[in-house]
């Protein structure tokens, strides 16, 4: 299989709507629990940025580069659970100050710094909280995109729209609300069964 034919076939409107139900349905309903995966996988994609970034800058191998620092924010970010609370709260308070206040991007920053600080002193109800609205904004939005046909490219272009498919009407605010709900109340309780296990 060629590059072109894998690349395609990974960007196909089953494969994308799949991977967002599937991801969401993991980060909704057990975000909490495999929190450090999540984490790692945040590393990974930030060192694979970075490497990203060396290539185009400083170096010419850039299959090395991309590999060696990707697997290295994916380590650094497993083991420190600092670094994936502040990026997962930082990324949430974006996304929510981008949707809030479209027309002043300051707010956005802010709001990306706060939510960043606040989710490492108050880990466990934020991360829950933030876990569960990013899974079901996913499915949400594969929902969305399967009734309506959207491509996710059409959705990559700007971070608004991305809010805008997901509470287009009342039938997706439903779903998207009952999951988050659902989503909370799951990890909760799977948390609350786990901790009188071990006592």
């Amino acid at each position: 299989m060629q590059p072109i034919e894998l690349a395609e076939l990974l960007t196909s409107q089953a494969a994308v709507l799949t991977s967002l139900v599937v991801i969401g349905l993991i980060l909704c309903f057990i975000g909490y629990k495999i929190f450090r995966v999540y984490s790692a996988v945040i590393g990974l994609f930030i060192g694979q940025l970075v490497g990203i970034y060396i290539t185009i800058n400083y170096y010419e191998n850039a299959l090395i580069v991309i590999l060696a620092s990707a697997i290295v924010g994916a380590l650094l970010f497993a083991l420190i659970d600092e670094l994936g609370l502040i990026v997962t709260g930082a990324a949430f308070g974006y996304f929510v100050g981008v949707y809030l206040l479209p027309e002043y991007q300051v707010y956005a920053f802010v709001l990306a710094a706060l939510f960043a600080l606040i989710n490492l002193f108050i880990e466990k109800p934020l991360t829950v909280l933030i876990t569960s609205v990013i899974g079901a904004s996913a499915i949400a939005l594969a929902v969305h995109m399967g009734i309506t046909g959207t491509h996710i490219y059409d959705i990559l272009n700007d971070p608004k729209k991305v809010f805008d498919a997901i509470f287009s009407n009342a039938y997706f605010d439903l779903l998207w609300f009952t999951l988050v709900l659902t989503g909370i109340i799951t990890q909760y309780v799977t948390y609350k069964e786990e901790r009188e296990e071990e006592e």
